[in-house]
């Protein structure tokens, strides 16, 4: 009976390291990337940011321009529309929305974390208000008036959008008429 012990005992000890010189050997091991898609959006090379790319598109350019201005290709997102889309990350991508035969909206989505200015004053709504029944105001005025540039999220042939964001995490986005250069719409979120 102690022969058995002793037999059972030394076969499980050769099993045991056997199996960890098979698991020493220099076999490669192949780990899955546990979020690809990450990966793949860190690896996007653009020639601008998203918010410097959006000050070198117009409302004129063509998908393939645009693909050279920022440096890759549209790709589509069902999960945002049909129309073109470059996604600089998961939380940054421009859109080319089209509205007709030639009515095209070029839209920046930035994460408001990375403009938001603590230097920048955002006025009441109130005030905003009146100014814009008072005959409204101009992009420069309203730098003026908050103490800081805006970010530039969306062109189209008629108006461009401007949005601040300050350290609060208040934004507004002002909507100027590229005939008149007057703000027609102001909005907070």
């Amino acid at each position: 009976m102690n022969w058995n012990r002793k037999a059972i005992f030394e076969s499980a000890l050769i099993l045991l390291l056997a199996g960890a010189l098979v698991g020493c050997g220099s076999k490669e091991e192949t780990k899955e990337d546990p979020n690809p898609e990450v990966k793949d959006q860190e690896e996007v090379k653009a020639n601008y940011s998203i918010v410097e790319a959006m000050k070198h598109i117009e409302a004129t350019n063509t998908v393939e321009e645009i693909n050279a201005i920022i440096g890759f290709e549209a790709t589509t997102d069902a999960m945002i529309g049909s129309d073109p889309i470059w996604k600089f990350d998961s939380d940054n991508w421009i859109s080319f929305e089209t509205f007709g035969d030639d009515d095209v909206t070029i839209r920046a989505t930035i994460d408001k974390e990375s403009i938001k200015n603590d230097n920048i004053s955002i006025p009441k709504t109130s005030d905003l208000q009146e100014a814009l029944n008072n005959g409204s105001f101009t992009y420069e005025e309203l730098v003026q008036k908050i103490g800081g540039e805006g970010t530039l999220t969306s062109i189209s042939k008629g108006s461009r959008i401007y949005t601040w964001v300050d350290k609060s995490g208040i934004r507004l986005s002002a909507t100027f008429n590229n005939e008149s250069g007057k703000c027609t719409i102001a909005s907070y979120r």
